[in-house]
């Protein structure tokens, strides 16, 4: 859009929870921040000034299947975007003393969600679904793990996963696609080949049986969840289960509407999903008063099973349908969003 002189630039590469192990969870998350914090040419702060003068931003991110480096300038700024970008790529020294305090922010995180009820719910559900698979691992890590991680363990993973064939760059705006190309195979020509990581990772182990995990905490709220092995995001369920969820989460929702408005049992109520190279999960939620822990759970479990059995309703359908359509219009207004679900899509391989 020539009236936005705007442009979003951001790198994925496959890596994410699913590169990690019990000792090394964490590493994604750690390595994506000390990317930032230096490199051969640059301090952090001649990073941060150097976008903030041209009025643009850098920021970095890890998820569970890959992890990001986005950045956006005005298209005056192209160039200097894509160098920085290219820097922080190629040439981050993640300092000792930088990785060593974004362990304490990491680690201060880990205790801030050991606070809260719906994470440390979700925390327990991952475990007791994906047992020794990756899915099972904490997104920012454990205490532990992170505390052991060292400076030499986040230049080899950046070294592993940070690679020409790994990974994918989106630039979107008003910009020149030839022009971007050409300024990219310069500034980015001397990034290692490699090669593309996580092409045989395995699913977890099946479910042999139901299991009930219960965890006590003095704390004034009580979060029940249901969850259940969902699909991968090449599954041709993967839209079917995004309608569900939809339908499943909004203030018109059948569980809303009947644990919350109509019985008074919960805070809120809903459903969330993962899905990633290999299947994820499919979950329903809700707080309440712990007080009310059994006659909620007797009616959340109610609703799940007409649900299961009944499917949505015409009306939920198209609802739920109407809504992601809408959510995917305006999303794609912008180009953030739409850049970097462009750019997944194209790392995974759904074109």
């Amino acid at each position: 859009d020539a009236r936005l002189p705007l442009v979003s630039m951001t790198a994925v590469f496959r890596s994410g929870l699913l590169a990690e192990t019990p000792q090394t969870n964490g590493v994604t998350r750690l390595m994506a921040k000390a990317l930032l914090k230096g490199t051969k040419t640059r301090t952090a702060e001649q990073i941060a000034n150097q976008i903030e003068a041209v009025g643009g931003s850098i920021g970095s991110d890890a998820g569970n299947n890959s992890c990001s480096v986005s950045l956006h300038v005005t298209k005056p700024d192209l160039k200097l975007g894509v160098d920085l970008l290219s820097d922080v790529l190629l040439n981050a020294t993640m300092p000792e003393k930088a990785v060593a305090r974004e362990k304490e922010v990491q680690m201060a995180g880990l205790k801030e969600e050991d606070e809260q009820p719906a994470t440390v719910a979700r925390n327990i559900l991952r475990a007791a679904l994906f047992g020794d698979h990756p899915y099972a691992l904490r997104a920012n890590g454990s205490p532990d793990s992170v505390q052991r991680l060292t400076q030499k363990d986040l230049l080899d993973f950046r070294d592993r996963y940070l690679v020409a064939k790994n990974g994918v760059i989106s630039v979107f705006g008003d910009v020149k696609a030839a022009e971007v190309k050409q300024i990219l195979e310069q500034t980015l020509s001397a990034m290692k080949p490699g090669a593309l990581a996580l092409t045989d990772a395995h699913p977890a182990a099946p479910l042999r049986q139901m299991t009930n995990v219960e965890s006590q905490k003095e704390k004034a709220q009580g979060v029940i969840m249901v969850g259940y092995r969902g699909v991968d995001i090449f599954s041709k369920d993967r839209h079917a289960l995004e309608l569900i969820d939809e339908a499943s989460s909004d203030l018109g929702s059948r569980f809303f509407i009947r644990i919350r408005e109509q019985m008074g049992l919960a805070y809120y109520v809903g459903a969330s999903q993962m899905q990633g190279l290999v299947p994820g999960l499919f979950a329903f939620y809700l707080g309440t008063d712990p007080q009310k822990i059994e006659p909620v759970k007797t009616a959340l479990l109610d609703e799940i099973r007409k649900l299961a059995s009944d499917g949505l309703t015409s009306e939920e359908l198209m609802r739920a349908k109407k809504k992601l359509i809408g959510q995917q219009q305006i999303a794609n207004q912008s180009n953030d969003s739409f850049g970097y679900q462009c750019a997944l899509d194209e790392l995974y391989g759904l074109g």
